[in-house]
């Protein structure tokens, strides 16, 4: 049987999120093909396993000393528990379901880690996770493709406590109220304020500088629409998903919208077939063009007739199956699947030479001085 790890939690403001879709993600893994380990990153980054982290009621009151720490180390595919300072071999693993949102889970740390293992992991790239997460670098990104997105001002924490009046008058001058303020490496909407004013422009700023050092400042759009809309490679192609349209209960989408107090969602969205076309070509685009692989979704504004990209999602809520799946037993195949892609694309870097014999070491003897 091929054990599969299932990542979720991590030091991020997204840990209960991930938790969810961890345990979700674990419950529909194909018993069959697969035996799923459940890997719970705490808060404190330390890894655990267990039996009970298949049930969500387990993390209201988790007991530690029912769990297993774990750990794998560089150049070996294996997975370790850890118990009073020795290690022991549990399994040889063949890949990893990354259900890590926000922090270094999702952005890229994760999968560097499991790359120096030799371990596929279902996530995007080191680079690639990197820059979705970072809403400043993803808009650079994108313009340098071609894909459109609102203007932003970026205000770091440090300066803006230096010359905050600057800051401000910058930011008045180049985009104008009103404002939307979000910290740049953050998701699930969360430290994201609407400001209409100088007194809510600088009440929104402090709560962003409590989540991140970087923050951006961007236009909020009037009577716009929010659309959804994923990716995935299958087979070595590109899939795209129908678009959807979250609810949104005021000027943009919270965490209550998202987790607290759903709506019904829009899916399909009822939005016209070239606006539609249009989502689907540039979240093609989007997927092929920045290096993505495993699932993602791309959050859009659409404005009139004008689609402006929001943010690139690398490791979506749910990992976006119901963009795909009508069921779960289509989940099972949906994480097959990606799976699958994993191990097949890290097949494809071990054809990359990592090694070349450069003969400079020979050149010296002894220790080498400044």
């Amino acid at each position: 049987m091929k054990n599969v790890l299932v990542f979720f939690g991590g030091e991020s403001c997204e840990h209960d999120v991930s938790v969810i879709t961890g345990v979700m993600a674990f419950n529909a893994i194909d018993t069959d093909r697969y035996n799923p380990i459940a890997v719970y990153v705490a808060k404190n980054g330390r890894w655990y396993t267990g039996d009970r982290l298949n049930d969500v009621s387990a993390f209201k009151n988790l007991n530690y000393k029912n769990l297993q720490e774990v750990a794998i180390f560089s150049g070996d595919k294996s997975l370790y528990r850890i118990k009073r300072g020795k290690i022991k071999s549990i399994c040889e693993i063949y890949s990893a379901v990354n259900c890590c949102h926000g922090g270094s889970g999702e952005g890229g740390g994760l999968y560097s880690v499991l790359k120096l293992s030799g371990i596929p992991c279902t996530s995007a790239s080191e680079f690639a996770s990197a820059l979705a997460m970072d809403k400043e670098f993803t808009k650079l990104a994108l313009k340098s493709i071609g894909v459109r997105c609102l203007p932003c001002v970026r205000i770091n924490r440090e300066n803006y406590y230096l010359k905050s009046q600057s800051a401000i008058e910058l930011i008045k001058a180049k985009i104008g109220f009103p404002l939307i303020i979000k910290p740049s490496k953050l998701g699930s909407s969360i430290g994201i304020t609407v400001a209409s004013d100088l007194s809510e422009l600088e009440r929104a700023l402090a709560v962003a500088f409590t989540y991140d050092e970087k923050v951006i400042v961007e236009r909020a759009m009037v009577g716009f629409r929010e659309i959804n809309c994923a990716a995935k490679r299958v087979g070595g192609e590109i899939a795209v998903s129908e678009c959807e349209e979250p609810a949104v209960s005021g000027q943009m989408l919270t965490f209550d919208d998202k987790y607290k107090l759903p709506a019904e969602k829009e899916f399909p969205a009822k939005i016209d077939a070239k606006i539609s076309n249009k989502i689907k070509e540039v979240t093609s685009a989007i997927y092929k063009r920045l290096g993505f692989s495993g699932v993602i979704r791309v959050d859009f504004i659409v404005c009139d007739d004008e689609v402006l990209v929001n943010e690139i999602n690398a490791v979506p809520g749910s990992l976006a199956y119901y963009l795909f799946c009508k069921s779960t037993e289509e989940f099972s195949v949906f994480l097959s699947e990606l799976i699958e892609e994993s191990v097949d694309e890290a097949m494809g870097l071990k054809q990359n030479k990592t090694t070349f014999e450069s003969g400079i070491l020979n050149l010296s003897s002894g220790k080498i001085h400044k």
